[in-house]
């Protein structure tokens, strides 16, 4: 559910190739497990689908409740035992857009994920085998977030727009604005924005953003650029849609 869980275990003596292996595997059973209550839910009907969208809500409640319980089971880090981290919040965030419906949560379930927690799947900050219980909770917090979201569209029909686009910057903008002040008083790293004394706490693509404090500027910068790049194809998809309807070929939809 978090990235911070690789940290853990950056001096593991796993074998680098078969690391790979691993993260190649886990990348297709990921994706067939994110797929699957999609394709389910497109064949089903209302009744029926609205048991499994609750069913896959209740699934990722109780397993941010297990997460954190087990992370925490020693006694409670303020500096790192917190669920603060994005896909810690996400976690939250995917079961409520999926159980309320909430355009906002909507929004940030898309946005966060899209251009986020997909990031997981594409550079996973994890070095940890398949013996350690850290590698599953890894994929299963990180597949459970992408599978809402993938429900969200193919499923309920959620498609992005700009103000879809507001309602993430602001959730994202609000929580900078508390992640900056513990940062400040815990010296945490929630969310990579932080200056941990421990190198082994940044993930090399945040490390090569630079020294801190440009490094969490960029990162703040290059998260909004992600969320414009997210939304685009949907913005280009929906136009085209409009110009392909009779009567609107050689016409401005926006009357401009």
């Amino acid at each position: 559910m978090r990235d911070r869980l690789a940290s853990l275990h950056r001096a593991s003596g796993t074998c680098s190739c078969l690391m790979a292996g691993c993260t190649l595997s886990f990348l297709v059973v990921c994706a067939l497990l994110i797929a699957a209550p999609t394709l389910l839910g497109r064949a089903l009907r209302p009744d029926a689908e609205a048991v499994l969208r609750r069913m896959l809500a209740a699934l990722a409640i109780c397993y941010w409740l297990a997460y954190n319980i087990w992370w925490n089971w020693h006694g409670l880090d303020l500096r790192t035992g917190l669920p603060l981290q994005i896909c810690d919040l996400n976690g939250l965030v995917a079961p409520f857009a999926l159980l309320t419906g909430q355009r906002w949560a909507r929004a940030t379930l898309y946005f966060w994920t899209a251009a986020l927690t997909l990031q997981a799947f594409i550079q996973p900050a994890l070095t940890a085998g398949p013996a350690s219980p850290v590698f599953w909770a890894f994929w299963t917090a990180h597949t459970i977030i992408a599978a809402c979201a993938v429900y969200d569209i193919g499923v309920l029909g959620f498609r992005p727009g700009w103000h879809d686009l507001g309602y993430a910057l602001a959730v994202s903008a609000a929580y900078v604005a508390l992640i900056v002040p513990l940062k400040l008083w815990l010296g945490s790293n929630y969310g990579y924005l932080g200056n941990p004394s421990a190198e082994n706490e940044i993930p090399p693509f945040v490390r090569a953003l630079g020294p801190w404090p440009q490094r969490a500027i960029i990162l703040v910068a290059l998260a909004a650029f992600g969320f414009v790049v997210v939304l685009l194809p949907w913005r280009i998809a929906a136009r085209r849609s409009t110009l392909g309807r009779p009567g609107m070929r050689g016409c401005n939809p926006c009357g401009r």
